[in-house]
C-alpha cells in the first residue's frame, strides 16, 4: 500500500542507469515520440492499419494524440527499406510541424518544395543504407537520381557525400535529414564509398525547372529506374503546431491543397497518407465531402492485449529476451504486471508508456534497500498519471 505521505506531484529520484542496474541494456520506455527511438523495430506491435498505411490508395489514418500515429508512420517507413528484395512503396515523410511557421498554410508550389526536400533527404538517407539498389542501375539512372538529389536536398549533395566516406557510415545523415530513416543493417565501408563515387559525378547538375516538374521527375525516377512499387506521401505532425492546437478547422487547412492533387498524384503512383488527429477528423472528411475527393478514413484502435503486447515486448528486447514481462522481476504477489497496469489507463501508448516508465522508476529508487516491483509501484504510478492527467483538465486560474 502507499504509505500516507506519498505525493504524486513529486518526481521520482533514480539514478540516470536506473535500466542497467535493473538488468535492461536500455530505457525501453523513454521515447515517448516514436520518430526518435532507435529501437523502434525491436518491439513494433502488428497492426492491422500497416496494410492500408502501405496500399496504393489516398488514406487518412486517425488516431487521439499519443494514440501511435507516429510509431505507426515510423514502423512502415522502416518496413519499406527492411531489404531490397521485392517491391516495397517508396516512403516520403512530410512533417508539417517542421513546415515554416508564417501563420498561413503553405501554399501549394510551397507544399512541392517542400515535399521534394523532405523526398530527396529521405532518398538519399535510404539509398546510403541500401545502395544496392542504386548501384545496380544503369548510368543513366545514377546521373538522374544525383541531378534530382542536388535540385532538391537542404544542403550540397557533395558536403553529405563527404560525410559518408569521412564516417564510414550513413548513421550521421538520419539527425540531419530524416531521423525516421535510422535503418538497421547499414552497409560496409567499402560499399559505401562506391555509392558516394557512383553519386559525385562532377558532370552532373542539378536539375532545373518549376517545383511541379522536378517533383514529377523525382516520382517517376523512384517508381520507375528504382524500383519502387509507388510512393507513400507519409504526412504527419498537423497537431504540433503550436499556433493551431486550439483551432481544428485552422490547422486542417494546412492539407487542403495537398488532397486538392490527390487525383493528380495517384496517376503519378504517389498516395496521400494522412496521420490525423482525431479532433481534426470532421473538418479535413468535411472539405473532402465537400470536393468529392475520394480518401479511405481509418482508425488506430488499441485495446489491452495490444498495450499488453507493446509493454512486453519492449521489456523483452531491452533485457536480450531474458524477460518476457515484468513478472520476472516483481513479488510473486504480482502477476501479469502490465495488464495491472493497462487496465487502469486510457487505451494509447504513450499513456501506457509513461505509466510504466513511472513504476520502474519507483522501484529503481530503492534499489539499494533490495526488494522487487510491487504493488506499491504500480500505485505510486497510477495516482502519477491520474494526478497529472486531473490537472490538464482543470480550466485556467480567471485573472481578476
Amino acid at each position: 500500500m502507499m504509505t500516507g505521505n506519498y505525493d504524486p506531484a513529486s518526481p521520482t529520484p533514480a539514478s540516470a542507469d536506473w535500466f542497467q542496474r535493473i538488468g535492461l541494456r536500455f530505457d525501453p520506455y523513454v521515447h515517448l515520440e516514436a520518430s526518435g527511438d532507435p529501437h523502434l523495430p525491436e518491439y513494433t506491435v502488428n497492426l492491422d492499419i500497416f496494410r492500408v498505411a502501405l496500399d496504393a490508395a489516398p488514406t487518412i489514418i486517425v488516431a487521439p494524440p499519443g494514440g501511435g500515429k507516429t510509431a505507426t508512420r515510423v514502423a512502415v517507413t522502416r518496413t519499406c527499406w527492411f531489404d531490397i528484395g521485392g517491391t516495397y512503396p517508396f516512403p516520403l515523410p512530410y512533417n508539417l510541424g517542421m513546415a515554416p511557421l508564417t501563420g498561413k498554410p503553405p501554399t501549394a508550389t510551397q507544399h512541392l518544395r517542400l515535399l521534394l526536400e523532405a523526398g530527396t533527404c529521405a532518398l538519399l538517407t535510404g539509398l546510403a543504407f541500401r545502395p544496392e539498389r542504386l548501384l545496380r542501375s544503369s548510368d543513366a539512372t545514377i546521373r538522374a537520381t544525383a541531378a534530382i538529389l542536388r535540385a532538391g536536398l537542404p544542403g550540397p549533395l557533395d558536403y553529405y557525400l563527404d560525410m559518408l566516406r569521412e564516417t564510414g557510415t550513413p548513421a550521421g545523415l538520419t539527425p540531419l535529414l530524416e531521423r525516421t530513416y535510422a535503418l538497421t543493417a547499414p552497409p560496409q565501408p567499402d560499399v559505401l564509398h562506391l555509392f558516394c563515387d557512383a553519386l559525385a559525378d562532377p558532370g552532373a547538375d542539378a536539375m532545373r525547372g518549376q517545383a511541379e516538374d522536378v517533383f514529377q521527375a523525382f516520382a517517376e525516377t523512384v517508381t520507375g529506374a528504382l524500383g519502387f512499387s509507388h510512393i507513400l506521401l507519409l504526412i504527419d505532425g498537423i497537431d504540433a503546431m503550436y499556433e493551431n492546437q486550439a483551432d481544428a478547422r485552422c490547422a486542417s487547412t494546412w492539407v487542403f491543397d495537398l488532397f486538392d492533387r490527390a487525383e493528380a498524384w495517384a496517376r503519378s503512383n504517389t498516395f496521400i497518407k494522412l496521420f490525423l488527429p482525431d479532433l481534426m477528423e470532421p473538418a479535413v472528411t468535411g472539405y473532402l465531402h465537400h470536393r468529392a475527393i475520394t480518401a479511405h478514413v481509418t482508425h488506430i484502435v488499441w485495446n489491452h492485449d495490444l498495450l499488453v503486447s507493446m509493454l512486453r515486448k519492449r521489456i523483452s528486447a531491452a533485457s536480450e529476451e531474458r524477460f518476457e514481462s515484468l513478472d520476472a522481476i516483481s513479488t510473486p504477489a504480482l502477476t501479469d504486471v502490465e495488464r495491472r497496469i493497462v487496465t487502469n489507463l486510457p487505451p494509447l501508448p504513450r499513456v501506457a508508456l509513461q505509466v510504466t516508465r513511472q513504476a520502474l522508476l519507483h522501484y529503481a529508487a530503492r534499489l539499494d534497500n533490495g526488494g522487487q516491483l510491487d504493488e506499491d509501484d504500480i500505485h505510486h504510478a497510477i495516482a502519477w498519471y491520474r494526478h497529472h492527467a486531473a490537472q490538464r483538465t482543470q480550466p485556467p486560474a480567471s485573472r481578476v
